[in-house]
């Protein structure tokens, strides 16, 4: 029992007193999130990437940023997803390289993993072959080479199978296991700005293409979706010569300011003014997806591969209870051959069908379109 001292008696317990709890000191009670787990990251970690700290300039780094974000929307289109899901893959690729550096990651690989994620994320599953098979055909387009399909349990399928399914693990473990914090897509702000600023159909349409370029960038991460949503609008007005407000300025109504609206549509005007380019080789040596790889490269007759180089493999023996139903019985052999052979199941002579275009081909159809 608390006894009164020579100051008067005993005030009220303190905050956890009484139930034996220990107050953490003022740093521990202020710890900011980790930086992977908000929204826009610190200035000290967007200029400090794991690439620049490996030597990899930063003008390259960002070819390689752009060019795995249209990866991303390229296959996400042949895949019919809906803009969302890009938009999260694209985000999810940008944080990636502000975790991992170029040189062990590569964005062919790094792309393949968001998007597979980001399906998940926003609740629009695609199989992973679908996936497998968007992906190799946007590589031989890219790299121009004779479009084959990418058979379904071939040697060449499973590597990228393994490499598909290490990279979603990679990108969970960087990120911390938690997205649904950190996913704030200006697109949602587009169309009701619009309807507050009394705009057309066709202002809205320029605003939402400009997004979507935006998202090849790291702007996602350097400034709120809002003011994204805002620097869209003025490019496309300032395009169509459309009159907004401006005295009061527009954009004062959405909490955003002039400059970052300028740093913005900058970043995204410098979008196209860059070279296009169809393929980027890997920066890591030992990579599955570069040139002289064996994932690329076919295999030859001496390499137990068959005649002329293709990447198929042998068709599947069918099982015991398919060659019993197929004849079982043994025909007899040609006149002056006392061998005897086994007969072939009807329809035997007819070449197999390409893998994804038969019942649960899946994909197959997406990687050709």
């Amino acid at each position: 029992r608390a006894v009164a001292g020579p100051e008067g008696p005993p005030g009220p317990p303190q905050d956890g007193a009484a139930n034996g709890e220990v107050k953490g000191t003022p740093e521990e009670e202020k710890a900011p999130e980790p930086w992977h787990m908000v929204q826009t990251l610190p200035a000290e970690i967007l200029d400090n990437s794991p690439s620049k700290k490996d030597g990899v300039p930063w003008e390259q780094e960002y070819k390689f940023r752009v060019w795995g974000c249209e990866l991303v929307q390229e296959a996400g289109v042949l895949l019919r997803l809906p803009q969302v899901v890009m938009a999260t893959g694209q985000n999810l690729l940008q944080r990636f390289f502000y975790r991992r550096s170029l040189k062990r990651f590569d964005a062919f690989t790094v792309a393949m993993g968001c998007l597979f994620l980001s399906c998940k994320v926003e609740e629009k599953p695609k199989r992973l072959r679908e996936i497998l098979f968007v992906f190799h055909h946007i590589s031989q387009v890219r790299r121009g080479e004779p479009i084959t399909p990418l058979e379904l349990g071939a040697q060449t399928y499973m590597q990228w199978k393994s490499e598909l399914i290490k990279m979603e693990r990679h990108v969970l473990k960087e990120l911390g296991f938690s997205f649904y914090n950190i996913m704030d897509h200006p697109h949602k702000f587009i169309l009701y700005y619009i309807k507050v600023l009394d705009g057309s159909s066709a202002l809205a349409q320029r605003a939402w293409s400009y997004v979507n370029d935006s998202l090849r960038t790291d702007l996602c991460l350097r400034h709120g979706a809002a003011v994204i949503a805002c620097a869209a609008i003025y490019m496309a007005a300032r395009v169509l010569r459309v009159p907004l407000p401006r005295s009061p300025p527009w954009w004062e109504l959405f909490s955003a300011q002039l400059r970052d609206v300028a740093a913005i549509c900058d970043a995204i005007l410098a979008l196209y003014e860059m070279e296009k380019t169809p393929w980027m080789e890997p920066l890591s040596e030992a990579n599955v997806f570069k040139r002289g790889s064996k994932a690329w490269d076919e295999p030859t007759e001496a390499e137990g591969g068959p005649a002329g180089g293709s990447t198929s493999t042998s068709p599947v023996k069918p099982p015991p209870e398919e060659q019993r139903r197929g004849g079982g019985g043994e025909a007899a052999a040609p006149a002056g051959n006392g061998s005897r052979r086994e007969e072939k199941p009807p329809g035997s002579d007819r070449p197999p069908a390409p893998q994804g275009q038969g019942r649960g081909g899946g994909g197959g159809g997406n990687a050709e379109g």
